[in-house]
C-alpha cells in the first residue's frame, strides 16, 4: 500500500464509454490497476497504479498524480497539459513493481 501512495496517477475513468451505465463495474475495474505512464517529450516511463479519478475534463490537463509521479515525469509546472501516453498492464500476481523504468531504445533523459 506504500508504493501504491507513491506511485498512483488520477486517470479520467469517468470518460470511459459505458462508465456512467454501470458506475460500480468500472470503478472495480480500474482501481489500483497498473499502468505504464509514459511523457513522450522526454521518454520517461513510470508503472504506476489509478488511485483517483481526475483530473476534471474542464481543467484542460492530461495528468494528475503523486507528487513522485509528477516530478519523475517532469510536470510539476502547474500545468500538467503535455502529452502522456497510458498503457495497461497485465499483471495478475503482481510482479511488476511500481515506480521508474528506464526505456530501451527511448529518450529517457
Amino acid at each position: 500500500d506504500v508504493e501504491k501512495e507513491k506511485y498512483y496517477i488520477a486517470t479520467q475513468t469517468f470518460l470511459a464509454p459505458g462508465f456512467h451505465d454501470d458506475v460500480y463495474k468500472y470503478i472495480t475495474f480500474f482501481k489500483h490497476r497498473k499502468m505504464l505512464v509514459v511523457n513522450p517529450q522526454n521518454g520517461k516511463a513510470m508503472v504506476v497504479v489509478i488511485g483517483d479519478a481526475g483530473p476534471a475534463v474542464w481543467t484542460g490537463k492530461h495528468l494528475g498524480g503523486s507528487p513522485e509521479v509528477m516530478k519523475y515525469l517532469r510536470r510539476v509546472d502547474g500545468r500538467q497539459k503535455g502529452p502522456v501516453l497510458y498503457f495497461f498492464i497485465d499483471d495478475p500476481n503482481d510482479e511488476i513493481p511500481l515506480g521508474p523504468i528506464e526505456m530501451k531504445n527511448g529518450q529517457n533523459s
